[in-house]
């Protein structure tokens, strides 16, 4: 087996810097490598030893609790548990009741496989993890299932905790420091060509080994329609065990305008020396330039829209859910007039143990205001935590008919309600909800925080109250509200056919059909019966304010009298002929 390298204290800062949490498989040849997880940290709430520290990584066998396997009363096996690491399942009770139990029984760590698809979540300590000192982890219902039925053929042997100098040569990148394209999904009209959309490039390569490393480098490819549209390598660099150095490649820029679709984005860090850990070798952050969607979680490439998400919502400082909870993601361009927002998409699920889990009847209302606190940049004094201006311009509600946890649903604004939005001015998009049981859809499979450090604009609001924390759960908890536009041209156009006023009188006519046109200038008027055909046409001067209209000769019926204005808009009114 082998040892963990104690790193001196000079290398402590680094280490606590560029420290990457993992969890290892190493015994039998079967489960060796990396999986994705997630682990309780003393930051929220958990006595846990902070696993940066390479002091308190855990290697160890993996004993099934038994025979209450979500480990919420104690273990019927807990000789067997002693000493080594106690695999549970989420359910029942809280993660923190879990670890405390099964570290009663002498576990020296926990993982908590996960009870539904997608990816580990965030683990709430609750009521008894600040007393839990042993290490937890969460790994996906996946890979619980496949370490479950290896631990059925016999032993298996794992690591978990930060891997630096755990193996000679191991060179990584982070989902958290890689820079990625500044929405997963951007609608096209504000996205034509470099000029107003252009994708930047880099990274951060961390040397996790205890080797120094002198020919590392940076690559990126971008794929569009399988055919490769930039691929661009860094020069090399060197870096020493321990430490990190930032990579940067030349911004992608189409060479005519953005073709709408699906785009690949792979980074990947490489060196001449044969990595012993390529989980981290390779990162993708996908976009799409799309005819119609805004949206900063993965989308899937079939759907087009967000795939799998994982739901989060807020806690009070004593762990207790807060049952008016917001999820927002913010947005500003120097071209948002062209776009007006026709429904907002989401998803919600709810815990296997509430008190109703199903999601059928639940009302979810979306909301859209103006930011409007005046800031430059979140490092300027007008940057506010709470946001203090704010304004809502548009709302509508959604209310479930069926159980669709964590599926993507959408929310319509009416047509009369629709706005265009305004150049350079910050918008919130939000899901809301007041039952404490609801959580909204986060991707996990995203991590902005290199972009929070590099454009230095708010992402992922949450509010409470009527309070909204710019800064939300963080840049790591990626809001899947995704906004779906349409050309803002036909809601101005709209607006501008709403806002003509005309009057045609008397109704019934007999004779003559007086039309008044209010100011607006006209150059045609049109006298059509219900089958559609034109039984009057009559050309109007060029200023004349009101027309005459001879009717004498029409059936008696219902009309519509059709106005043609010289800006090409029409507008219609109905009247009736009786003689």
């Amino acid at each position: 087996m082998k040892k963990h390298l104690l790193l001196g204290v000079a290398m402590l800062f680094a280490i606590s810097m560029n420290a990457q949490v993992v969890f290892l498989g190493l015994s039998p040849a079967s489960v060796e490598g990396g999986y994705d997880m997630t682990y309780g940290t003393p930051s929220s709430g958990w006595g846990s030893a902070d696993l940066m520290d390479p002091m308190n990584a855990v290697t160890g066998d993996l004993v099934a609790y038994e025979t209450d396997s979500t480990a919420c009363s104690a273990p019927t096996n807990a000789a067997a548990i002693a000493g080594n690491i106690a695999v549970v399942y989420r359910a029942d009770c809280e993660f923190g009741t879990k670890a405390q139990n099964a570290e009663a029984a002498g576990a020296i760590a926990v993982v908590i496989i996960n009870n539904v698809p997608g990816a580990p979540i965030s683990m709430g300590a609750g009521a008894a993890g600040a007393t839990v000192t042993i290490p937890v982890v969460m790994l996906t219902d996946v890979d619980g299932a496949f370490f479950a039925g290896e631990m059925d053929n016999g032993t298996v042997n794992v690591f978990l905790g930060n891997k630096t100098g755990y193996f000679n040569d191991d060179l990584g990148i982070k989902e958290s420091q890689i820079l990625r394209p500044q929405y997963s999904s951007i609608p096209s009209a504000i996205a034509t060509d470099a000029s107003e959309y252009q994708i930047n490039l880099a990274a951060y390569a961390f040397n996790y080994g205890a080797n120094d490393q002198t020919d590392v480098a940076l690559n990126a490819v971008i794929e569009f329609n399988g055919t490769e549209v930039y691929n661009e390598t860094s020069a090399t660099a060197s870096i020493a065990s321990g430490d990190s150095l930032l990579f940067n490649l030349p911004d992608f820029t189409p060479t005519a305008a953005w073709d709408e679709g699906y785009y690949s984005l792979t980074y990947t860090v490489e060196s001449s020396a044969t990595d012993e850990y390529v989980v981290d070798d390779v990162l993708e952050s996908d976009f799409v330039i799309s005819p119609s969607k805004l949206s900063y979680a993965k989308f899937d490439e079939a759907t087009m829209m967000p795939g799998e998400t994982t739901g989060l919502r807020p806690v009070d400082a004593n762990g207790v859910a807060i049952p008016d909870y917001t999820s927002c993601i913010t947005f500003m361009d120097e071209n948002a007039s062209r776009l007006a927002p026709k429904s907002i998409s989401f998803s919600s699920s709810k815990a296997s143990d509430a008190i109703d889990p199903s999601l059928v009847g639940e009302e979810v209302r979306v909301e859209i205001y103006k930011y409007n606190d005046n800031f430059v940049d979140i490092n300027d004094a007008g940057y506010q935590n709470p946001i203090s201006l704010f304004s809502l311009i548009m709302d509508s509600e959604y209310q479930y008919s069926s159980d669709v946890p964590n599926e993507m649903v959408t929310a319509e604004f009416e047509n009369s309600e629709i706005v265009a939005l305004e150049d350079n001015q910050r918008y919130l998009f939000c899901v809301n909800t007041f039952n404490e049981e609801v959580y909204f859809g986060h991707d996990s499979n995203r991590d902005y925080i290199f972009n929070l450090d590099y454009y230095l604009q708010p992402m992922f609001p949450v509010g409470s109250n009527g309070s909204y924390n710019p800064n939300g759960f963080g840049a790591e908890t990626v809001a899947a509200v995704t906004v779906d536009f349409i050309d803002a041209a036909q809601v101005n156009l709209e607006n501008e056919k709403s806002a003509i006023k005309m009057n045609a009188y008397p109704s019934p006519a007999s004779d003559v059909l007086n039309i008044d046109f209010n100011k607006n200038e006209v150059n045609k008027v049109e006298v059509i019966n219900m089958m559609g055909q034109t039984v009057v046409a009559q050309d109007v001067k060029v200023n004349a304010e009101t027309a005459k209209v001879n009717v004498a000769n029409v059936e008696n019926g219902v009309y519509i009298v059709k106005v043609h204005l010289t800006n090409n808009l029409t507008h219609t009114m109905q009247v009736v002929v009786n003689h």
